[in-house]
């Protein structure tokens, strides 16, 4: 997560390196970018830099929840829920063009990098909502008494991590296909597992 020297940094300098190191992720590959090139692109020092991220992965991982929160804020604002996926809002009507593009290279970026999002912090500072929604299942006794709700969340989240790999593994790129296995693994199973029996099955609100 960022340094509180960059978090307290004057609105303007702060959203001038978000935006130009959203376009430095844009140009180049992910393995082609180092903090030499980081620092050339921003405009300030290695030292700098330092005092604001730990390393590139920081950087990145800081600027790709930045952007999804955008989608799942607008999402709870709309629905209520980020769980639920009763209705489909298009990430056009969200994100600007060239947060769009970044958005894309989630699917390109190594995948210690993955797993540093889905183990991480980062994950809880994204999924933070959908964690409230799993203990509102569960002071509404939705949710199978003998679980916990600290379990359920953790595997709702590292799921994503593995069917992420099995996708890359079978070079699965088509996202319809995604989204049908996905969709199927969490309606059929998970929700399946964690909910009591007399509960409806929602269609969850899958998009990682």
């Amino acid at each position: 997560m960022p340094k509180n020297t960059f978090l307290n940094l004057p609105d303007a300098k702060k959203e001038y390196i978000i935006e130009k190191s959203i376009d430095l992720f844009i140009k180049y590959k992910y393995e082609d970018i180092n903090i030499r090139l980081i620092v050339k692109e921003l405009g300030i020092s290695i030292g700098s830099f330092y005092q604001y991220f730990d390393d590139k992965d920081d950087l990145y991982l800081y600027l790709f929840v930045k952007v999804e929160k955008k989608v799942l804020d607008m999402e709870k604002k709309k629905k209520g829920t980020l769980l639920s996926n009763d209705s489909y809002i298009p990430i056009e009507e969200v994100l600007t063009e060239r947060e769009i593009k970044f958005d894309n290279t989630w699917y390109d970026i190594p995948i210690d990098v993955m797993r540093k999002f889905y183990f991480g912090s980062y994950a809880d500072e994204l999924f933070g909502s959908a964690f409230d929604e799993f203990l509102s299942y569960f002071d509404q006794g939705k949710l199978n008494p003998n679980l916990d709700v600290d379990f359920i969340y953790f595997i709702y989240t590292t799921i994503m991590f593995n069917i992420l790999i099995y996708f890359r593994n079978n070079n699965i790129t088509d996202i319809e296909k995604k989204l049908r296995i996905k969709k199927s693994f969490y309606g059929t199973i998970l929700l399946k597992g964690i909910l009591n029996s007399s509960e409806e099955i929602p269609e969850l609100n899958i998009t990682y």
